[in-house]
């Protein structure tokens, strides 16, 4: 009796987690189909289609595949970045391509990551702080807009996010285990988690915090330097670009990171910064995670500081969430795009959110107890979740598919958000409201201009059928290194040759000419053919 009672426990955990898994992902397919494709994505999709042809490569003919050559012209494509993310998304890519869309196919990998990190959040959750504590933090983490957007993109943000989460997961699960395989076991996942973004150097850091403010046992400092050891050379195995000339890449690659990359500034309250004051991060995440979520994480880390007998997992969720956020407030990156660079942060504060959640509601039900009044506590319970969840989601219904336009309440939405100088939008998603009216009114030959370095999303419509293969698209850089000698047709013209300008309006863009940048002068003088606003605050505009 005892052992069914164990099984019918395990299935109920499991069997919960499953349901998770699947109705998250199913909300992301059905979503996903009005989302345009994102800045970075068809860099990533053009580096998973050719890391896949080198694999195929390499199981036919691995001699011919390991020449210099080969890796050079097959992994050179996004060396900026690791490979894991683009590996799985093209696996995922080559099995559904030909059942499903393009953008669809590359995108499945990553929202099932999305989906599994549903499960393992309501897992690690339900564990320690019980099924309702569970349930809400994965309610938290897919009623947070934006990271709801990203949680369907063939970009790294969200699997960064999700290799950081599960490998703290996997060192919280397996501290008590003293055999050697789950040192190993850890220090694999976590070199699989360096192998998808460079953010995964928050965990040893988070960790070691954690372990000298709460824990200070030798043993688990040991595990931590194991880990590190023995994530190298998995790093090393799954990335092939560092097989040649490995000195030498390995310094492009850490100058990359530091020092080397591009710099993309940030509009912020009202001026542009290269790089922002250090209380962005900090501002950002009050801007964009919904006000009632934010109430409820910030119960969780009250309640954290406060309980004694979750063995401090409350503040390793605390600083799991805060870290990334004092990484951006250092000023050292060289790369701002609004709330992206922090979405690590969002699946621990959704967590610190079930938590709040729950002793919210135990504190209820003491006081619903004392006045013995059944009713009153339903009805409480009833007013905390819509408080919690129906604003955002009301918003969402509203806004879809343009989440990177979401602010919460706490800024008075997006209308308060732009009088307060945060962006209205980034990331050129929506360019897909463009493309059938261009497709209907363009005459063959027509030359199509939108911000400058989102050229790569124009040319990706077009080569998956989506935008007329007739029409030219003014391009500053070119275009063969991404998409190969195929590419449409892309030619460099100033900007007042086009016939047709497509503008985000994503005030980074004019950088610190604000208005009187010369793009906005370029634009004044055409015709607006479509605009796309939310809230009365314009988000998209076509000229011709």
């Amino acid at each position: 009796m005892a052992g069914d009672c164990l099984i019918q426990v395990k299935f109920d955990r499991f069997g919960i987690a499953t349901l998770i898994f699947i109705f998250i992902f199913a909300v992301l397919i059905v979503t996903n189909a009005n989302i345009g494709v994102t800045w970075d994505e068809p860099a990533y999709f053009a580096a998973s289609e050719s890391y896949m042809s080198w694999f195929d490569q390499a199981f036919s003919l691995p001699e011919v595949a390991l020449q210099q050559d080969m890796i050079t012209n097959a992994w050179q494509i996004n060396k900026e970045h690791p490979p894991m993310d683009k590996i799985c998304s093209g696996l995922i890519w080559s099995i559904t391509r030909n059942f499903i869309d393009g953008i669809s196919a590359h995108r499945l990998g990553n929202m099932l990551l999305s989906a599994i990190l549903a499960g393992l959040l309501f897992l690690w959750m339900r564990d320690v702080y019980g099924v309702t504590a569970g349930l809400v933090a994965v309610g938290a983490l897919f009623t947070m807009p934006r990271f709801f957007f990203h949680a369907h993109l063939a970009a790294l943000d969200v699997p960064a996010a999700f290799s950081v989460f599960i490998t703290t997961y996997l060192f919280w699960k397996t501290m008590d285990r003293k055999h050697w395989a789950w040192r190993l076991l850890l220090g694999v996942v976590w070199g699989l988690a360096l192998a998808t973004k460079i953010n995964a150097l928050f965990v040893p850091v988070t960790l070691g915090l954690w372990l000298i403010c709460f824990k200070r046992d030798l043993r688990l400092f040991l595990r931590l330097v194991i880990m590190g050891v023995s994530a190298i050379p998995v790093f090393f195995m799954v990335w092939p670009w560092l097989y040649v000339d490995t000195i030498k890449r390995i310094f492009e690659y850490i100058g990359f990171i530091t020092t080397d990359h591009w710099q993309i500034g940030q509009y912020y309250l009202g001026n542009f910064y290269m790089p922002p004051p250090w209380h962005f991060g900090f501002v950002m995440i009050w801007a964009v995670v919904p006000l009632g979520l934010t109430f409820l994480y910030f119960l969780g880390i009250v309640r954290a500081i406060k309980w004694k007998q979750d063995q401090a997992l409350g503040l390793l969720l605390f600083l799991s969430a805060l870290v990334p956020i004092l990484a951006i407030s250092t000023g050292q990156s060289m790369v701002y795009d609004n709330d992206r660079l922090m979405m690590v942060s969002f699946p621990f504060l959704a967590a610190l959110a079930g938590i709040g959640f729950v002793w919210l509601i135990s504190g209820l039900k003491k006081l619903t107890h004392k006045k013995n009044s059944i009713i009153l506590s339903r009805v409480g319970y009833g007013v905390i979740i819509l408080l919690a969840f129906i604003p955002q989601l009301v918003t969402m219904v509203k806004l879809y598919p343009h989440f990177l336009s979401y602010y919460s309440q706490g800024v008075n939405g997006l209308v308060g958000a732009t009088r307060k100088g945060l962006e209205s939008t980034y990331w050129c998603e929506t360019y897909q409201l463009a493309l059938p009216i261009i497709n209907d009114q363009a005459q063959a030959g027509d030359r199509i201009w939108a911000d400058p370095w989102s050229h790569d999303v124009l040319i990706y419509y077009q080569m998956a059928g989506l935008l007329r293969d007739d029409l030219v698209i003014i391009a500053e850089v070119d275009v063969e290194s991404v998409f190969g000698p195929d590419a449409p047709m892309a030619r460099r013209y100033p900007m007042s040759a086009a016939d047709w300008w497509i503008f985000q309006h994503r005030q980074t863009t004019l950088g610190d000419q604000g208005k009187n940048n010369p793009i906005m002068s370029e634009l004044s003088k055409h015709e607006v053919v479509y605009k796309y606003s939310f809230d009365g605050v314009p988000i998209m505009t076509l000229y011709k």
